[in-house]
């Protein structure tokens, strides 16, 4: 559930921004930066299931404290955000976007390499690549049960 509602706060972002085949001007992505903190506030709402809030609100923090909204690092960053931290990444860059189709799985595997113990937690960003590299025929793209194999490893 955390995956399927954590950009919740795009929903205060104008289409315009969202949907800018370009890349987008400093303005307009500092009105993307808004979404997780109004979807945090949106999902505190349910309060049977506070980790949804925190999935949304910390989701683009950075395992080396360079993210937002509020810098978080490490081990302050609730699990939560650190799981669909690296799930959100994959989902991107294998998602066809305006600006840009899907992205080759080496490709993919190389860029959350990268950003282990930097963007993402090495934790969650090892379990990613062991995904990444049993899925031989790239279909893991196309599953919406890929948050919930986190959890169950």
């Amino acid at each position: 559930m955390m995956g399927l509602l954590h950009d919740v706060g795009k929903i205060g972002v104008p289409d315009e921004v969202i949907n800018k085949p370009g890349r987008l001007t400093d303005e307009e992505f500092a009105k993307i930066k808004k979404h997780p903190g109004i979807g945090g506030k949106i999902l505190s709402n349910i309060k049977e299931m506070p980790e949804l809030a925190a999935g949304a609100k910390w989701h683009h923090e950075r395992y080396d404290g360079k993210g937002y909204p509020e810098g978080l690092s490490a081990e302050n960053i609730p699990e939560e955000a650190r799981i669909i931290a690296v799930a959100d990444a994959y989902d991107a860059m294998t998602s066809n976007r305006s600006y840009r189709g899907s992205l080759p799985q080496r490709i993919v595997r190389s860029e959350i390499e990268k950003g282990m113990g930097s963007q993402f937690d090495p934790k969650f960003a090892s379990i990613m690549l062991e995904m990444i590299d049993d899925d031989k025929e790239y279909v893991m793209r196309d599953n919406p049960d890929t948050i919930e194999n986190f959890n169950n490893d």
